[in-house]
């Protein structure tokens, strides 16, 4: 069950989602019955056993009332009434909810007719006095065993019918006792729908201002991973922003892990931006960025982030040297491999391209991540002077370096091999 669906139950206004027999719109009733069916079938179980028995107790009261109708009382009660309810004790646990309250008030009508029965074929004038068990039985349908507001009417309304029917039909009553009779029965039936109304009322209402109050949370909790998720992210080129590469790469560092960096720029991009307009620029970005989105989602562990402007950074754990230097040549070619034209640049490649320093801070090495930015920026401008189109690993730190300082951390993969250009050709747009 989704949350647009009870969304869409509640009409998205002020008009309460269930009808006038207090039903729930499907989206929220399928919800209800999944959170408490197993509740309530614990309830109507032990309605049922406590029903029960109070309901052979007038086994006893039918031995003075009953006399006549002992046996037939005692039969149906205890031949009948009884098993027939244990085993709707046991099937209750096994059936759908809307089937569980149909049984339940097809099995406590059956019940009722059975001291409707002995009222009315005794000829005993005390049997008059088992009437009363007519409304307490009504009210243990509406009240106790808390009969669904349109099964209690179905119920209730089948109860007074064959109630006045019995009164009206049994021979030799007074016609001032049918009357009283009649009454009484009348009157007991208006009460226990009453109550069961307002008990089933309230049930519905109390659900509901829980639900609503669950999905106002759900939806808060929505709206602020959506406003976290854009706080993290460019709005440009839909990768994650600086703030999200900052919070990604410290987690990376204190857990120091083996972490490659690589800090990219887009080759003389601000004469692209020149030449072409600011347009064609942002679209020029999302392209790049789309290539470096779908690399870094080919890459187990990737995260590829705008650091700013026309500068992006690739970060990658737990890769070696080769596997680092296939992913920096996959980024490098498949900008190049856009085509994307670039009238400016004047150094003989016609072609957006982009350049790429890269840095390695070992695992198991304390690390700062101002130093590994830094390694990776000088990379990137040596790669540059170097001739662009390409990547250059970092140097290795200077044995001079301050114990302290973290550069040490930072070396090329290579151990003491200088740093290099790995060049990749680019041919005419």
């Amino acid at each position: 069950m989704t949350t647009t669906l009870l969304q869409q139950a509640f009409h998205l206004g002020d008009r309460m989602p269930m009808d006038r027999w207090l039903r729930f719109a499907p989206p929220i009733q399928a919800l209800y019955d999944a959170e408490v069916a197993t509740r309530r079938v614990r309830q109507l179980q032990s309605a049922i056993l406590v029903g029960l028995a109070l309901y052979n107790v007038y086994n006893i009261t039918s031995m003075v009332l009953l006399p006549d109708m002992l046996v037939l009382s005692m039969i149906l009660r205890l031949a009948v009434v009884t098993p027939s309810s244990l085993a709707l004790f046991w099937l209750i646990q096994r059936t759908r909810p809307a089937q569980t309250e149909i049984l339940v008030t097809g099995a406590v009508f059956g019940a009722f007719l059975v001291p409707v029965y002995l009222f009315w074929a005794t000829r005993n004038p005390f049997g008059l006095f088992t009437f009363g068990e007519f409304p307490l039985t009504i009210l243990f349908a509406n009240m106790l065993l808390t009969l669904r507001f349109r099964n209690a009417v179905v119920f209730t309304s089948g109860a007074l019918c064959v109630s006045l029917l019995a009164v009206a039909t049994k021979s030799g009553l007074d016609p001032s006792l049918r009357f009283a009779f009649a009454m009484q029965i009348t009157t007991a039936c208006v009460f226990a729908l009453y109550a069961n109304h307002a008990w089933e009322r309230r049930r519905c209402l109390d659900y509901l201002a829980a639900l609503k109050a669950k999905l106002r949370a759900e939806h808060a909790d929505a709206d602020r991973q959506v406003f976290h998720d854009l706080s993290r992210t460019d709005p440009l080129t839909r990768l994650p922003n600086r703030r999200h590469l900052t919070e990604r790469l410290e987690t990376w560092l204190a857990e120091r892990r083996d972490l490659t960096v690589m800090m990219i720029d887009i080759d003389h991009f601000k004469l692209y931006n020149d030449a072409l307009g600011h347009p064609a620029g942002d679209a020029c970005l999302q392209d790049v960025s789309d290539v470096f989105a779908r690399i870094a989602a080919q890459t187990d562990g990737a995260f590829c982030a705008r650091f700013g402007g026309e500068e992006f950074t690739f970060a990658v754990p737990n890769v070696d040297e080769a596997e680092a230097e296939r992913l920096a040549g996959a980024l490098v070619r498949g900008v190049t491999d856009l085509r994307i034209p670039h009238p400016a640049r004047g150094d003989g490649v016609d072609v957006v391209s982009i350049s790429a320093g890269l840095v390695r801070c070992a695992a198991g090495v304390p690390g700062s991540l101002a130093d590994l930015l830094t390694a990776a920026d000088r990379a990137l401008y040596r790669a540059k002077r170097q001739g662009r189109n390409g990547f250059v690993w970092a140097e290795k730190a200077s044995p001079a370096a301050p114990a302290d300082g973290h550069l040490v951390a930072l070396r090329g993969p290579s151990g003491d091999l200088p740093a290099r250009k790995c060049p990749l050709s680019v041919g005419a747009a």
